[in-house]
């Protein structure tokens, strides 16, 4: 191990004000209102992700109580510990990956002593003073620092992941915004997909979530097409209708929008199931007291990181965006017939590159079958200077293509 990272190490052993490296001053609020409360423990919440969203960074890591998400311990951040132990250059992953665990380590110890011998733990020094300063903040982070087993949590800033996540959301929100509307729907929702992906339309996650939204497959396929040549999941747009009705079901099963936006995470039958374990329609009650191994840390924390990246990108991105009705400057067309791929770059002004382009739910397999054709009603996405001279092309097209096996 490097030099810099051995003296970094044994710095925790005395734990300086260094090691407390975030100021705790100036806790943004999260708005409240009728339509997407704030109960208690959901403000504290969203509290802590604003936090994460805006003014922690990735180069910095939150270690914090996975229970109560807003009592945090302490905030590793590897640019402030470049420049003291290391002469400004970057520590690499794995000298990261021991820096946290010593920290993470070193606190657990703390939290362990004062469980067992009380405030005598305070004698070892800082760190324990540390834990008790934050948890005696209020009764029930006290009570539980003194009856519970804590096993802390640890999440990485995402304030710089944001602010490029934004300039992604402004192209696609103004149409993701109408199609809310369109469905009576606030049209704030469309927020969601911050936090399921960031406004990533190549996000794929480990069980097959995937775009923007984050479908499941099987999901998907009750609201868009999904199969070897389409996977409308990866189109932001069309992605969007889906999560519009998925999210208009909720409400309509569930009768409030903290339940339905979390039943996105969780689903609306795991929301009715847990509804009639705890006896209450309360998130709160349903955070603090549902025990189910499917309902863990994303699920109790889905709605506020939902508020908090409502909040964040009203204040610091949603009063400078500029209203484009259509900043892609683009145009649907729905084809009234079957249609290849094939014959669309064959026969109108579109080539390859532009489909692919503009409609990214079309598959390799769609370019590389020339016989397979697009469903009657699909929707092809295109450049607007080439609306007009596509659609004159789609209408004198003779040959309508016949698949032959998929």
């Amino acid at each position: 191990m490097r030099l810099a990272t051995v003296a970094l190490l044994l710095s925790i052993a005395t734990w300086t004000s260094l090691g407390f490296s975030q100021s705790e001053t100036e806790i943004q609020t999260v708005d409240s209102d009728a339509t997407f409360p704030a109960t208690p423990l959901v403000k504290a919440q969203s509290e802590f992700w604003i936090k994460v969203f805006r003014r922690y960074k990735s180069s910095a890591t939150i270690i914090h109580d996975p229970e109560f998400v807003d009592v945090i311990i302490d905030v590793v951040d590897y640019d402030n510990f470049k420049k003291k132990f290391n002469n400004g250059r970057p520590f690499n992953r794995n000298e990261k990956r021991e820096i946290l665990n010593r920290y993470v380590e070193r606190y657990q110890i703390a939290i362990n002593r004062l469980q067992k011998i009380g405030k005598k733990a305070l004698e070892y020094g800082p760190m324990e003073q540390r834990v008790l300063q934050v948890y005696s903040k209020r009764k029930e982070t006290l009570s539980r620092l003194f009856t519970e087993e804590i096993y802390l949590r640890t999440q990485q800033g995402l304030a710089d992941e944001f602010e490029r996540a934004a300039d992604r959301a402004n192209v696609y929100l103004p149409y993701m915004e109408r199609i809310f509307k369109n469905r009576g729907l606030p049209h704030e929702l469309t927020r969601i997909a911050f936090v399921e992906s960031m406004f990533n339309r190549e996000a794929l996650s480990k069980v097959g979530a995937s775009g923007v939204w984050q479908f499941m497959p099987d999901t998907a396929r009750l609201y868009m097409t999904v199969n070897s040549y389409i996977d409308e999941r990866r189109s932001p747009l069309k992605a969007s209708y889906g999560a519009a009705m998925l999210l208009e079901q909720n409400n309509k099963l569930l009768k409030a929008w903290p339940l339905a936006i979390t039943a996105y995470n969780h689903g609306a039958g795991g929301m009715q199931r847990a509804i009639r374990t705890v006896g209450s329609r309360d998130l709160d009650d349903i955070i603090r007291r549902y025990q189910a191994g499917s309902f863990g840390f994303a699920s109790r924390n889905f709605y506020s990181e939902f508020l908090a990246a409502r909040q964040v990108y009203k204040d610091l991105y949603e009063k400078e965006k500029v209203a484009h009705k259509n900043p892609m400057k683009i145009d649907h067309i729905r084809l009234d017939r079957p249609v290849s791929v094939h014959q669309l770059i064959t026969s109108t002004p579109l080539n390859q590159d532009v489909l692919k382009e503009y409609n990214a739910c079309l598959l390799p397999k769609s370019f590389a079958n020339k016989h397979q054709p697009l469903p009657v009603g699909f929707e092809i996405i295109v450049p607007q200077t080439m609306s007009d001279q596509v659609r004159r092309s789609l209408k004198t097209m003779r040959n309508p293509t016949v698949a032959r096996g998929n």
